[in-house]
């Protein structure tokens, strides 16, 4: 029930900022160009780019094939269907820990819903995320590929995923306000976490004893979905969504959790 009413909260809380969140996003998003020539069409090359290198690399020059479970996917496509997720979740919890921090001005000095802070890093994230998930998919198509129903499965994989990254990015903002090696520790953390994460080799090579362990990862599940859905030459895996459902709910209630009880001390500390 407290979950339902803290999710209900903080819809409200969108809802009521939305502007000031729209001007975070942008500013954001012209941050990260600021000074260059292509400005926010950066946004479409970089994961074009970085498309057209993944598939030369391991298409051309390694050429590396799948197994036959994956109906002769081109290994460079697989790839960047387990990659793309992967790159949105650790942009948010990367930048989580600074979210705070770097409108400390702005907290000390006036009554300010620093709760929506890791949600503007979020939607900045995910307009990059979408933008290179469309250009993904145009790719597949010109190559031949094509889309079957299961594609509509991102968006409620999207969800849970933004839902889990969402609940971290508030834990990690608000702890990093009174033990600032925070931002050390995620970097370290989130290598090992992508290397546990299967995204450069298929989920079946893992160990059966340790399967049970690595269906524990979220990002194992969403990994597999994105594959799934998008490919679609694997079934959904309903208990893997499942799982990840209950365990992004149960990430969003506990960060939120956090954030409201250390954030009265933030203009304290900060």
């Amino acid at each position: 029930m407290q979950l339902i009413t803290g999710l209900l909260g903080f819809i409200r809380s969108i809802y009521q900022n939305k502007f000031m969140i729209r001007s975070m996003v942008v500013r954001d998003m012209r941050s990260r160009y600021i000074g260059s020539f292509l400005g926010i069409f950066w946004s479409i090359l970089h994961p074009l780019a970085q498309l057209i290198t993944y598939y030369f690399i391991f298409s051309v020059v390694i050429k590396i094939r799948l197994g036959p479970e994956y109906g002769g996917t081109n290994f460079a496509f697989w790839l960047v269907a387990g990659l793309l997720p992967w790159l949105f979740f650790a942009d948010v919890v990367s930048r989580s820990p600074s979210a705070v921090l770097d409108q400390s001005n702005l907290i000390t000095k006036m009554v300010f819903p620093s709760q929506i802070l890791p949600f503007a890093h979020l939607v900045a994230a995910m307009v990059n995320h979408l933008i290179a998930v469309v250009i993904y998919i145009v790719f597949l198509l010109l190559f031949g590929y094509g889309l079957s129903f299961q594609v509509l499965f991102i968006l409620p994989i999207l969800l849970a995923m933004s839902l889990f990254a969402l609940g971290i990015a508030w834990a990690l903002s608000a702890l990093n306000v009174f033990l600032r090696d925070i931002g050390q520790i995620v970097g370290v953390f989130l290598q090992i976490w992508f290397f546990t994460t299967p995204i450069f080799y298929p989920s079946h090579l893992i160990p059966d004893n340790l399967k049970v362990l690595f269906g524990l990862n979220p990002m194992f599940h969403v990994v597999n979905g994105y594959r799934a859905a998008i490919l679609g030459k694997t079934d959904i895996d309903p208990i893997g969504l499942s799982s990840l459902a209950l365990i992004a709910l149960l990430a969003f209630g506990v960060g939120g959790l956090i954030f409201r009880k250390l954030k009265p001390a933030f203009a304290d500390v900060l």
